[in-house]
């Protein structure tokens, strides 16, 4: 309401804001209202009522990535019928990171290091050598080298604010970032490498 002296008797009004708790204790929570920076007070009662949390988990489902056949919804689902202000907290994993050439070349000579000083022990212990072979080529073949640092675990708190998306990646607002002049908070999430995530109560994890 920009203009307090035009509410009447009547007239209707709606809320779309996001909390960050800063302090708990007598008849009110202290929060910072996410979109203005200011500092309010809420009743437990109204928090009860009417606001949902990020960080409540009342049950816990496993799921797929992808929907079932009957019907039920894998995780990319449910991440993408956000379609509200509702605040969620995601776990997903960061993009992976091609190794350098020369990073690559020498891990393999590394390998190929090790698997022959592993041959010569073997001989000179007079052991099978063909088995000790097998044992390195099934252990490499388990654990490949592969071409790119694998992304790390992120985990996000926050809300959407893109709700459409062509190649998986919606933006999202990080409420646990310090946002200022040269930093916004917002940060890209890929519903193609969730790992779980909290909303309403639920919290939704890849099996």
């Amino acid at each position: 309401m920009k203009d307090i002296n035009k509410l009447n008797y009547g007239s209707i009004l709606s809320e779309v804001s996001h909390y960050r708790v800063v302090s708990i204790g007598g008849e009110y929570v202290e929060m910072v209202h996410d979109e203005s920076g200011d500092r309010v007070k809420l009743s437990p009662s109204y928090i009860k009522g009417f606001l949902q949390s990020a960080d409540e988990v009342i049950q816990t489902f496993m799921v797929t990535k992808e929907d079932k056949k009957d019907g039920t919804p894998g995780i990319r689902s449910i991440f993408e019928g956000i379609n509200g202000p509702e605040v969620f907290t995601v776990c997903f994993k960061k993009q992976d990171t091609p190794k350098s050439k020369k990073k690559l070349q020498e891990e393999i000579a590394t390998i190929a290091d090790e698997f022959a000083k592993r041959i010569d022990f073997v001989k000179t212990q007079k052991m099978g050598v063909a088995e000790a072979a097998k044992s390195y080529f099934t252990s490499l073949v388990n654990n490949p080298i592969l071409p790119y640092e694998e992304g790390e675990e992120r985990v996000l708190r926050g809300y959407k604010i893109q709700f459409t998306s062509r190649d998986g990646r919606y933006d999202c607002v990080d409420m646990d970032i310090e946002r200022n002049e040269k930093e916004a908070g917002i940060r890209p999430v890929n519903l193609n490498t969730l790992l779980w995530i909290v909303l309403n109560g639920v919290k939704y994890v890849v099996q």
